[in-house]
């Protein structure tokens, strides 16, 4: 069965953009949503990339036929060589910094080499630190992946990665900003997550404080919400002087 259209504000502007002919494509951080989206498009062909072993026979499952990859863009040979007509990075610069910290700008220059035609970059912009109710929610969420010595997700603005495209050799076609409504869903994730990280902790004392306190600060958030908080942005480039 093919996958289901989605309905999705950022992935309806970049077909928009784009028009109908995909040829191959390349999910370069995919995931459920990018690649059940690329799913619906009628591309060539589909390679997706995770480094996530976990995810790999899901992903196989969602849209049969991708050619679906384990590997880091900090390796100098993969997809070395190989060139696709659609690049989308799907968050991919905010998720960075938890698998190659500082790597943000090198890998739109390692990717450079890949792009046939177009890149399409979704992200976010850094979650504003204002005192409300899900920022409290995300300083819990960041807390806890810390504790845990594990490293958080960083989001960049658009405002910087288009200056960083224009200086790694790429012509910016277009870009946008969606304002985020977030609700329960959000909400529940991000302390989700907190919640996952608490096993491990080294001090159990602390871990089981950690865990009132997010149940406290869950029951408050969703008495608050929903919210217009942040934004999402993406971006469509071209690689300059590309033949």
């Amino acid at each position: 069965m093919p996958p289901m259209k989605r309905e999705d504000a950022l992935f309806s502007w970049i077909a928009r953009v784009h028009g109908d002919n995909w040829g191959s494509v390349l999910d370069s951080g995919t995931g459920e949503h990018s690649l059940g989206w690329l799913g619906t498009l009628g591309a060539k062909s589909i390679t997706a990339v995770t480094v996530e072993t976990w995810r790999m026979p899901g992903l196989r499952e969602l849209v049969p036929g991708t050619n679906v990859i384990l590997g880091q863009w900090t390796d100098p040979l993969l997809l070395a060589g190989e060139r696709f007509d659609v690049v989308l990075a799907d968050y991919v610069i905010g998720a960075i910094d938890g698998h190659a910290p500082y790597f943000q700008y090198g890998f739109l220059e390692r990717i450079r080499p890949n792009v046939a035609d177009r890149l399409y970059l979704v992200g976010l912009e850094p979650q504003p630190r204002d005192g409300s109710m899900l920022d409290e929610v995300c300083r819990l969420r960041d807390s806890a992946i810390l504790l845990a010595g594990h490293r958080c997700y960083r989001e960049y603005p658009r405002e910087l990665v288009l200056k960083w495209l224009e200086r790694t050799g790429y012509d910016v076609v277009d870009s946008a900003a969606f304002p985020n409504r977030l609700g329960e869903r959000f909400v529940n994730g991000q302390l989700d997550v907190a919640m996952r990280k608490l096993p491990f902790f080294k001090d159990k004392g602390l871990a089981a404080a950690f865990e009132a306190h997010i149940a406290d600060v869950r029951a408050r958030a969703l008495a608050a919400i929903p919210v217009v908080w942040g934004a999402d942005w993406v971006i469509a480039a071209k690689v300059r002087n590309a033949v």
